[in-house]
């Protein structure tokens, strides 16, 4: 046999080998994304206007579209099921167009309606062309996570960007909310307080104070102040504005409002 023969019979031999070595990681792409398809019927997401599922060497690719925030955070969510890696791509398509104004009070109302946002958690919220802002801080981690989950699903909302912060619980920041809170809810000095959501929010951090929130009057925000400063807290900052410009008729003059 020839010098030449020899050397082709061992490229064709070579060839095969790589082709009969690509085959089990080709079957077990499709093995992967039979699974995610499975999972993405399983959620109910092939209700949703499209959501393709590709896959190679083991990488699992979304795209197509969503109505929902909350319906491409899931799809994720099930393709990491059966991936490591997940490249979500899906693009959120509402329904139907919802200004800025209209998504601002149903994110709003969304947050307001979570049964654990309570007195120590202080929400900002900002929308611009559908995108939400989160700002502000929240007293415990999983308040963060589940107000996030609500948003997402408000329906006109695109993308979320979360800057929510969570507050240290030390127990000298303990004190310093009950003590505070004590003395704004338990005084009889304010008005409009007994209400569902607080209408002032007393957030504490590292021995640093900020309310936040609403009143009737320059005096009840000014004496809020006091009561903070006649703590021991390291700092006070007093954020606490008057009702009337609790929802401005112009959301452009103040496009982050605290909730």
């Amino acid at each position: 046999m020839s010098s030449f023969m020899v050397f082709r019979r061992a490229v064709i031999l070579a060839l095969a080998g790589i082709a009969m070595s690509a085959l089990p990681a080709l079957a077990d792409d499709g093995a992967i994304q039979a699974r995610v398809e499975s999972r993405l019927r399983r959620a109910g997401l092939d209700s949703q206007p499209e959501v393709r599922a590709t896959v190679a060497d083991g990488a699992v690719t979304l795209e197509g579209g969503v109505t929902t925030v909350a319906a491409r955070n899931a799809a994720e969510k099930a393709a990491r099921k059966e991936s490591k890696t997940v490249v979500n791509r899906l693009r959120v398509v509402p329904e139907s167009e919802t200004s800025d104004a209209d998504l601002r009070k149903a994110v709003e109302k969304a947050i307001l309606g979570y049964v654990h946002y309570g007195v120590f958690d202080s929400v900002g919220l900002g929308v611009e062309n559908g995108v939400v802002t989160l700002t502000g801080s929240v007293y415990q981690p999983f308040h963060r996570k589940d107000i996030e989950a609500r948003v997402a699903k408000v329906p006109g909302v695109r993308e979320i960007h979360d800057e929510i912060g969570v507050q240290s619980t030390s127990f000298f920041d303990e004190r310093l909310r009950r003590q505070i809170a004590a003395q704004v809810y338990g005084s009889g000095n304010f008005t409009n307080l007994n209400r569902v959501n607080p209408p002032v929010r007393i957030v504490v951090d590292g021995g640093r104070v900020t309310l936040t929130g609403y009143v009737n009057s320059e005096v009840e925000r000014v004496m809020l102040g006091h009561i903070a400063r006649g703590t021991l807290a390291f700092a006070v900052e007093n954020k606490v504005k008057l009702e009337r410009d609790a929802h401005p008729e112009d959301a452009r003059k103040s496009p982050d409002i605290e909730i």
